[in-house]
């Protein structure tokens, strides 16, 4: 589960540092610092996440590389529907995503 909110919050990261997702989303147009930023921050949080899947998995790493790749796809479908449909809501929902996240991957959920 912990993989599945960390690959939802990395994948909004990833959406809000490109410019025209960050300005259909945010209202606004934001600095290269800042995408630049939302970018890096996305990738860590993909690394994270792939990192937490492995040494959470209670079998081999091959089944849990594969069960983040499911939760990595389905977070991207995720945040693709958030983006159409809600896009001003992405950001704040990401933020109460990526709490989450961090809390089930501390109780080892």
């Amino acid at each position: 589960m912990s993989a599945f909110l960390l690959c939802f919050a990395a994948w909004t990261a990833l959406a809000l540092g490109m410019d025209r997702h960050h300005a259909h989303a945010r209202g606004r147009d934001a600095s290269l610092r800042q995408l630049q930023g939302l970018r890096g921050g996305g990738w860590l949080l993909l690394l994270l996440s792939l990192g937490l899947a492995v040494r959470s998995g209670s079998g081999p790493a091959s089944l849990a590389v594969t069960a983040w790749a499911v939760a990595l796809s389905l977070a991207a479908l995720a945040v693709t529907a958030v983006l159409t449909w809600w896009p001003r809501q992405l950001a704040g929902l990401a933020q109460r995503v990526f709490c989450a996240g961090v809390l089930a991957a501390a109780g080892g959920w």
